[in-house]
C-alpha cells in the first residue's frame, strides 16, 4: 500500500467508527421514556 492509500483507510476507519457511535447515541437520544436496549437489560441482569 502507498501511503496515499493508507491515508485513505485510516480516514474510512475514523469515519467508520464516527458513523457507528453518533447512530448508537442518536438511538439511545431518542428512545422512549421507560424503554431499555435489551443490551441494557443483559449488562443489568449479569450485575445482580
Amino acid at each position: 500500500m502507498t501511503k496515499k492509500e493508507k491515508i485513505i483507510a485510516v480516514c474510512f476507519i475514523i469515519s467508520f467508527f464516527m458513523v457507528i457511535i453518533s447512530s448508537i447515541y442518536t438511538a439511545n437520544l431518542n428512545k422512549p421514556d421507560g424503554y431499555e436496549f435489551k443490551i441494557v437489560k443483559v449488562i443489568k441482569n449479569l450485575k445482580n
